[in-house]
């Protein structure tokens, strides 16, 4: 079933608010985290080798949120448009096809900064699908609207 013009507008309108609203509360969850990263381990663990990687670690998982209100969108966006293979691949890839094969790996070349870095680089691979997959969502919106 195709859509009016109207109505298909109405939608990029509610993608670009979503995706707008999405990314400013990542980026202040991600500023609350970095900036009380420190109190924040420091509520369960008092040693300050511990503290101080545990702060390191909690800015590697938060500082690529806000990248995330994209991918986060277009895996809703598939669903809804009907196609759901795409946004279930795009839920997929960040954990199963990236961050697992990463954390597996990555500590036994730099130790503790493989840990450190297994995180953020799934999510820049992810981020780097979700772009490339912009083309294709647009199109296919277009096409069953």
């Amino acid at each position: 079933m195709r859509l009016e013009r109207k109505d298909g507008e109405r939608f990029h309108q509610s993608v670009r608010f979503v995706l707008k609203g999405t990314i400013l509360l990542t980026i202040l969850v991600a500023a609350v985290y970095i900036i009380l990263a420190k109190p924040l381990i420091s509520l369960f663990y008092e040693n300050p080798v511990i503290v101080d990687y545990g702060r390191y670690l909690l800015i590697s998982q938060v500082i690529l949120h806000p990248a995330f209100g994209l991918c986060y969108m277009m895996t809703i966006t598939y669903q809804t448009i009907g196609a759901s293979k795409y946004g279930l691949f795009l839920s997929v890839i960040r954990q199963g096809l990236f961050y697992i094969p990463f954390i597996l790996t990555l500590p036994k070349f730099p130790g503790v900064t493989g840990i450190y870095i297994s995180q953020p680089a799934a999510d820049i691979l992810t981020i780097l699908v979700c772009i490339l997959l912009i083309k294709s969502m647009k199109a296919i919106a277009a096409k069953n609207m």
